[in-house]
């Protein structure tokens, strides 16, 4: 497996018809950095990622990515368990923000995932 592919990268988000109604609006462009952030956290505080990938305050930018070698092997399984399935939630949620910070949905992914 290739360390330097690229799962994610935030500026792809930005540049894809699929992505929203309007990919290049800038509210549309917070909620992505927030979620990033959110998610990239919740991901570091569990032990799955191999390297701080957002020190505490840092914010995400269109170039903030995640490869498959940020992550841990237990990491990169729970990024396609956990993770994409909060994305799925966040892309049909009607309330996006909430969605974004619903931690008792990924929470509960984790447990699941552990108790595998």
């Amino acid at each position: 497996m290739d360390k330097e592919r690229i799962l994610e990268k935030l500026e792809w988000l930005f540049k894809s018809a699929l992505s929203a109604p309007d990919p290049t609006s800038e509210e549309f462009k917070e909620e992505q950095f927030l979620f990033f952030e959110n998610y990239v956290r919740f991901l570091q505080d569990n032990g799955f990622t191999t390297r701080v990938l957002l020190k505490e305050n840092e914010k995400a930018t269109a170039e903030s990515q995640i490869k498959i070698g940020d992550l841990t092997p237990e990491g990169l399984k729970f990024y396609f368990y956990g993770i994409r399935k909060w994305r799925e939630k966040y892309d049909r949620a009607k309330d996006k923000k909430k969605a974004i910070n619903d931690f008792n949905f990924i929470e509960k992914k984790l447990k699941q995932f552990r108790e595998q």
